[in-house]
Parts: C-alpha cells; structure tokens; sequence
C-alpha cells in the first residue's frame, strides 16, 4: 500500500485480525499507523463484555476497526443465536464501550443487508431487509453500533477476496490451471466483489476524514458469479467458454441468497475523489502477487 506518511497521533486497534479481512488490513496499514495493534477472536471477544473493556484499557486505542464476525452464511443459517452474539450483540456491546471510553469505531458489515430484489445498485439510504440469518445478524449489529455510538463508521463491503486464505477466485483459478476440464459455476448472486488490498486503502481514507453513518466500499462492476468466473479465465488469458452455467437448485444450500446486491460506491467517491478500481484489474494485480495453484500442489 503506497504510504502517505506515518500517522503517530492515531492508534487502531484491528479485531477480528484472524480472518480474511482481517489480516489484510494489518498487513497494508501497519506502515502507516505504527501503533496499530492487531487482535484475533481468541485474543479479544467481542461478547465477552469484562475482557473487552480490559482489553481496551490496556491498549489505548484511539479507533478500533472491527473485522470480527461470523461470516460462513449456512454455518449462520443453522446456528442463528450464535450468530446474533457474534454478529448483533458483539458489535453493539463494542460500541458501547465505545462510547464509554471514546474510542472512534468503524464496523464492517455486509451488502447481505439487503433483500437482492433491487436491479440497480444500492446506496446506503435504500431500505434494508435481509432473508437470511447471516444478513439479519449484521443488520441487527449496525444498528446496535449506531445506537450505542452515532458517531461511528459502518462500511458495508461485498464478496471478499484477496490474500490471506482462499476465496471463490482461487477456486476458479485454480480449477483453470489443473486441467481443461469445464468448470461448473451458479448462474446467480449478483454482487461487486471487494478486493481487500483496495478496501484498506479505503480504510485510510476514513481513518482520515471526519465522517460518519453508513458506507459502501465495493469494486467495480457487478457480476454474477458465472461472469465473474469467466472474467478470472480471461485474466489468466484462458477461455471463458469453460465455465458451465448451473442451476442454484443443484446445490445443497441451508441459506437462501439474495439475487443482486451490487453496492453502489457513489457516495465514497463524491466523498474522496477517487472511484474504485476495476476488480478486473485488482484480480490481475492479485494474480502476479500470488499466482494460482493447481488442485494437486
């Protein structure tokens, strides 16, 4: 991440730093805030109330950046009150502490907060209605944040992926590079996906602005995953006519998904000056940092 300078007076503190996000934003700001501190699950939990205000005295931080949450949406779907403690009464426990002990708060939440049944993207003032528990969890958790604490930052993000662990990208990828075989993906869910280098660079934005309420932070443009699949296969100078469409029916899903999330960034660039790159090019960037693996290696 291209540093704009160390920034000595700030002092974040990342939860949920074992995860996917997590890991990202540690890696890309630890340059820029030299008094960044980063936190696993098992370091603090966000719904053990006594440990996390201990935690927080100890430290000192001047903003947490919560990562923290229960993401699998099916392991949500069949386990729904530990999802609501990771999800809802984590985060507006965190605020509150928040609030207490006036630390700045930015929560990243989900474009699972919507209903999928609108075709053009949504904004953050577009209604929310979730149809799964995953999506409801992190709905109840924004609005748990907000109420305990009206000056923080939600950022909604969507379809992760990046270095740290792998996502639907390097299954395709790799999946592209074992064999010639044709490669079977939904025909559905259409989102922008989130590269997590570029959501840090987001992140520093709003670390440096006086900004509040909700955001969205995705790359453009939306795809489903059968066009985002047969992008990768592009990207990697394959032919994106392996990728077989598929039925959803055919998979044995615990969750319902919502058909099209795709978060507009209007906002964030009005804001900031600068619009998201392409994920295409993001993926081309991923993809020279660390190059597919074949499914036997």
């Amino acid at each position: 991440m291209a540093s704009r300078g160390e920034n000595l007076d700030v002092r974040p503190l990342i939860l949920g730093a074992g995860g996917l996000t997590g890991r990202t934003l540690t890696n890309e700001l630890e340059d820029r805030y030299p008094h960044l501190v980063s936190a696993t699950r098992a370091e603090i939990d966000l719904t053990d109330r006594w440990r996390l205000e201990a935690e927080l005295e100890r430290l000192e931080p001047t903003v947490i950046i919560n990562c923290g949450a229960m993401t699998n949406v099916d392991a949500c779907e069949k386990n729904p009150e530990e999802a609501m403690r990771c999800n809802a009464e984590g985060p507006a426990q965190l605020a509150l502490s928040c609030r207490t002990m006036g630390i700045r708060l930015l929560h990243l939440s989900t474009d699972y907060v919507f209903d999928g049944t609108q075709e053009r993207e949504y904004d953050e003032a577009d209604p929310v209605e979730a149809i799964n528990a995953y999506g409801r969890s992190k709905l109840l958790g924004e609005a748990g944040v907000l109420e305990e604490l009206v000056d923080a930052v939600v950022l909604r993000i969507s379809f992760v992926f990046g270095p740290g662990r792998p996502t639907f990208i390097d299954k395709i990828a790799s999946l592209a590079v074992s064999s010639d075989d044709p490669i079977p993906v939904i025909d559905a869910w259409r989102s922008r996906p989130t590269y997590t280098r570029d959501l840090a660079r987001a992140v520093d934005r709003i670390l440096g602005a006086d900004v509040t309420g909700v955001w969205h932070f995705a790359n453009p443009f939306p795809a489903t995953r059968v066009e985002f699949a047969r992008q990768v296969l592009e990207v990697l100078g394959g032919d994106p006519g392996r990728v077989v469409a598929i039925d959803v029916s055919s998979l044995d899903l615990s969750a319902p998904r919502p058909a099209s999330t795709a978060l507009s960034t209007r906002r964030f660039e009005a804001r900031f000056g600068e619009a998201p790159r392409p994920w295409t090019e993001c993926a081309r960037e991923y993809f020279l940092l660390h190059p597919p693996r074949r499914s036997n290696e």
